[in-house]
């Protein structure tokens, strides 16, 4: 293992912490304090105006921070006239959004949407120029320090946000939150970046990547789609408060698989990109990466699902009751895709955005058609069993296309994931038995139960994979001695 995976370890080991960290507070602080602070009709507001600033982020940079990262030598000029072309987006998209704040209010029949959007716009301006620092500090590997930024950000922007709700600001501390969220990463990432930056627009540079970067952008807006036609959808059909309910629960879901996968991936790209013309590096990196992953996703997110009635209780209070049978379904969409967004790392390192955009756009019509028909029979708990079924039916043909270009057998990519999966089957099955073994537990309150519950699945979980699975922990375990007595090699030259 050489000095790139070393770092490449190390950096997504820094961004797991990190991240832990920072969804832990959220967790156990601040989620908690604002749910019971605010109302779920409050959250659903946010949640509208939010599609709007969301649609339009996805048109940032036309994926040219992605290209510098991926790019063997960016020169100065690239650097500077991609950190401009950012800008003047940021601009553009903050004054568009401004002026369509109307048609947005009007779409979703609440008023009050049209001033947040119109506040919340200068997010967009906040983001794009963040982006150039960003990948300069990705590209030189310098995850501490993203790290810090972003653990100072949350932390920021959620303090004040508390402040604001416990003053009586509503749904407005929910929109500071999100401005100072951005503004605090903007100003430190232009404070910390060395990338060099000038007064200076070629178009050379951005035209030879825009093969490239467009299918990015497009992947990006595409995915937007999937990602928030159901806020849509619920948000128009629905109503304020079955959205802010669906947000709650979309969030916890994401929540476990962002912090792990996330993190990981952010540090993968680059590591990928440096072995980008090498199928068989790069299927060993995706097969151990998917491992590791499915480790800790695989039990979490099936962990979540039997106990979600006192998790939800716990967390947000009885207001949020209608939050749990979404979420129990919602974390086995978790699951399923924190299997694919390792994918999408490996297509992008290989160059291939034309079929990241080619999956995308099937992705969205799939999921078009699926919450369609959840919000046709009415309930939230239809909207998420159909996402779900709309996950499972995309996942296997594009796991096989994949497993196909870095020539991977089937038998190797359902190893890699076999006793994880085994192993969550046996923890769910504990604690099913325990429950039905014991009735008065659902009796307790939702601490007792979650104290009693955890530990059962835990034990249950780590003692399948201790006697069944002993093979795969050594490997892993020779896996991470390797990477402790690696650093032989050195890393290649970065800009």
């Amino acid at each position: 293992m050489n000095q790139l995976a070393k770092k490449t370890a190390t950096g997504a080991i820094i961004n797991i912490s990190v991240t832990l960290f920072k969804n832990l507070a959220q967790f156990l602080i601040i989620i908690p304090i604002l749910a019971r602070i605010l109302t779920p009709e409050q959250f659903g507001l946010i949640a509208m105006a939010m599609t709007l600033v969301g649609f339009l982020t996805t048109f940032h940079d036309l994926g040219i921070s992605a290209a510098l990262v991926r790019a063997e030598k960016p020169t100065a000029a690239f650097w500077s006239s991609g950190f401009w072309l950012n800008f003047g987006f940021g601009t553009l998209m903050t004054v568009l959004a401004y002026f369509s704040a109307p048609w947005v209010a009007a779409f979703f029949g609440e008023p009050l949407v049209e001033e947040l959007v119109r506040l919340m716009s200068c997010v967009l301006f906040l983001h794009c120029i963040f982006l150039v620092p960003m990948a300069w500090l990705q590209r030189n590997l310098k995850f501490q320090t993203i790290a810090v930024i972003d653990l100072a950000a949350i932390l920021i922007s959620s303090t004040v946000a508390i402040v604001l709700a416990l003053n009586g600001c509503g749904v407005w501390a929910l929109a500071w939150q999100q401005i100072l969220l951005y503004a605090v990463k903007a100003i430190a990432g232009m404070l910390l970046h060395k990338a060099p930056i000038r007064f200076v627009f070629e178009w050379a540079p951005i035209k030879a990547v825009l093969p490239f970067s467009l299918g990015l952008t497009g992947t990006a807006f595409v995915g937007f789609l999937n990602r928030n036609t159901d806020n849509v959808l619920i948000g128009r059909f629905l109503g304020a408060d079955a959205l802010g309910f669906y947000d709650r629960a979309y969030l916890m879901m994401r929540m476990p698989m962002k912090t792990l996968s996330s993190g990981l991936n952010f540090a993968l790209y680059p590591a990928l990109s440096a072995v980008q013309s090498d199928k068989g590096k790069l299927g060993t990196a995706y097969l151990k990466t998917v491992s590791v992953l499915s480790v800790l996703v695989f039990p979490m997110m099936t962990g979540l699902a039997v106990v979600v009635v006192p998790f939800v209780d716990l967390l947000f209070g009885s207001q949020w009751g209608p939050v749990a049978p979404v979420l129990g379904i919602l974390a086995f969409v978790g699951l399923l895709q924190s299997v694919g967004s390792i994918a999408n790392e490996v297509w992008k390192a290989r160059g291939r955005s034309g079929l990241l955009l080619r999956w995308s756009l099937i992705r969205s019509a799939v999921f078009i058609i699926a919450f369609s028909i959840g919000v046709y029979i009415g309930t939230l708990e239809a909207i998420a069993m159909a996402y779900l079924i709309a996950n499972v039916i995309l996942l296997v043909p594009f796991q096989y296309e994949l497993i196909k270009e870095l020539n991977i057998s089937v038998s190797a990519m359902l190893a890699a994931v076999r006793a994880q999966f085994l192993s969550s089957l046996a923890m769910a099955a504990a604690v099913l038995v325990v429950k039905g073994m014991f009735p008065g537990i659902e009796s307790l309150n939702s601490t007792l139960q979650l104290l009693i519950l955890v530990p059962v699945g835990v034990m249950a979980y780590g003692g399948a994979m201790v006697v069944f699975f002993k093979s795969f922990i050594r490997s892993t375990f020779e896996d991470y001695k390797m990477l402790r007595r690696s650093g032989d090699s050195s890393a290649p030259a970065v800009a």
